[in-house]
C-alpha cells in the first residue's frame, strides 16, 4: 500500500513527510476525519517508515524490505492496531467465551484488512475499545522492540470508543512516554476524546474526499457501477466510510442488509420526482399507506395508479413507508424555498435510505 493510495490528503501527507525527513517524531499523533478518509492507512504508511529495515533518503518506507512487507500483512511483532469491538457479552455467552469470540472477530478484521485497505469493519452493535484492550496495549509497548534502538508503533482505531476507564488508561500511557514509542489515535471527532489526550497529540487533519474521489473507489475497489457509485458518493459528505457502508454487511451478521443497485436508482428516482410533482409525489406514498391499513376498500387520491399503489403496499413496511412520507413532504417544502435542487435531491437520497426511512 503506497502513499499514493491517500488519495485527497495530501496536505496530511506532507507533514508526516516532513517529520520524517526531519526525524523530528512526536510521541503521540491524532488523526482526525471523516469515516473512511484514509487516517488507518496513513498511520500505516507512517509506521512502515518508523519500522522500516533500510528507508529512503526522505525518510519514506522502502517498501521492499522484510519490515515492511510485515506491516503490510499486519504481522510485525512492534506493530499493534487496536479496532474497537462489541462486547460479545449480551447474547448468552460467559465472560471467557466472550473474549474469545472478540479475538476472533479482532483476527478476521486484521486479516481483512491486510489484504482490502479501504476495508471498513462494522458490527450491528457498537463496537469499543475496553479497559482490557489498553491494558494489552500498555504491555504491548513495555517490551524491548525487536531491533535494538528500533520504534514500537500502537494505532487505536476510532479513538473515540474507548470506553471510559479505556480512556483514563490511555492517558496514563501518554502521561508516561518511553523513548522511540509512537501512538497513532484516529477519530472522526476530536471533541469526543477527554481534553487532556487531545493537548497530549500532535493533530493531523484528514479531509473529506471529493465525490470523484470516493466514487472511483467504489467502482476499483468494489465493483460498483460508475452511475451507483456517483449517487453513494454524491450522498456520503465527503465520507468514504458512509458511502462504503451501504455495500459492506455487518460482521456479526446482525443490522441492516446491503443495498443493492436497484435499490440506489429507484431512490434517485423517487428524490427527482420531487422536483416535478413534488406535492403529488408525497401524495400516492400516503396512498400506499393508506392501502396497507384499508386494504381494496381504501380511497385514494390517485385512482388511475391503484395498482401500483396496492404493488407498492405489499412491498413497503408501515414504518418505513410513515417516516418516508414525512421525509417527503419537508423535501417538497424545500423545493418551494431556496434550497438548491442538487442539495435536496440529495438530502432526499440519504434520508430514504434503508435503515433511515
Amino acid at each position: 500500500m503506497a502513499a499514493e493510495a491517500l488519495r485527497g490528503q495530501e496536505e496530511a501527507l506532507a507533514l508526516l513527510r516532513a517529520a520524517l525527513q526531519s526525524g523530528h517524531i512526536g510521541h503521540a499523533y491524532l488523526f482526525h476525519g471523516p469515516s473512511g478518509v484514509g487516517k488507518t492507512r496513513a498511520a500505516l504508511y507512517f509506521a512502515r517508515a518508523l519500522l522500516c529495515e533500510s528507508g529512503r533518503g526522505d525518510g519514506s518506507p522502502c517498501d521492499a524490505c522484510e519490515a515492511c512487507r510485515d506491516v503490510l500483512r499486519l504481522k510485525h511483532p512492534d506493530l499493534q492496531l487496536l479496532v474497537p469491538l462489541p462486547t460479545f457479552s449480551s447474547e448468552g455467552r460467559t465472560e471467557r467465551q466472550a473474549e474469545e469470540a472478540r479475538s476472533e472477530a479482532r483476527a478476521a478484521i486484521l486479516s481483512r484488512l491486510a489484504s482490502d485497505p479501504y476495508f471498513l469493519p462494522l458490527f450491528a452493535k457498537p463496537g469499543v475499545h475496553s479497559v482490557e484492550d489498553l491494558a494489552r496495549a500498555k504491555q504491548f509497548l513495555s517490551l524491548t522492540a525487536s531491533r535494538e534502538g528500533g520504534a514500537k508503533v500502537l494505532i487505536l482505531k476510532r479513538a473515540e470508543a474507548m470506553t471510559t476507564p479505556a480512556a483514563h488508561a490511555f492517558l496514563k500511557i501518554l502521561e508516561e512516554p518511553q523513548p522511540n514509542r509512537v501512538l497513532i489515535l484516529g477519530t472522526r471527532q476530536v471533541r469526543a476524546l477527554l481534553p487532556t489526550i487531545q493537548s497530549r497529540c500532535l493533530h493531523v487533519r484528514f479531509r473529506p474526499l471529493s465525490t470523484e474521489t470516493i466514487s472511483e473507489v467504489l467502482v476499483e475497489r468494489r465493483g460498483i457501477s460508475k452511475p451507483v457509485a456517483r449517487l453513494a458518493a454524491a450522498t456520503a459528505d465527503g465520507s468514504l466510510g458512509r458511502a462504503l457502508q451501504h455495500f459492506e454487511p455487518p460482521l456479526d451478521g446482525a443490522g441492516k442488509a446491503t443495498l443493492d443497485e436497484g435499490e440506489f436508482s429507484r431512490l434517485r428516482a423517487l428524490a427527482l420526482d420531487l422536483f416535478v410533482h413534488p406535492r403529488e409525489t408525497a401524495a400516492r406514498n400516503r396512498d400506499v399507506l393508506r392501502h396497507q391499513i384499508l386494504g381494496e376498500r381504501a380511497q385514494l387520491a390517485n385512482e388511475d395508479l391503484r395498482r401500483q399503489v396496492a404493488a407498492d403496499a405489499r412491498a413497503i413496511p408501515a414504518e418505513s413507508l410513515t417516516q418516508r412520507v414525512r421525509v417527503l413532504e419537508e423535501i417538497a417544502e424545500s423545493a418551494q424555498s431556496n434550497v438548491t435542487i442538487p442539495y435536496a435531491v440529495a438530502s432526499a437520497q440519504y434520508r430514504m435510505a434503508p435503515g433511515r426511512a
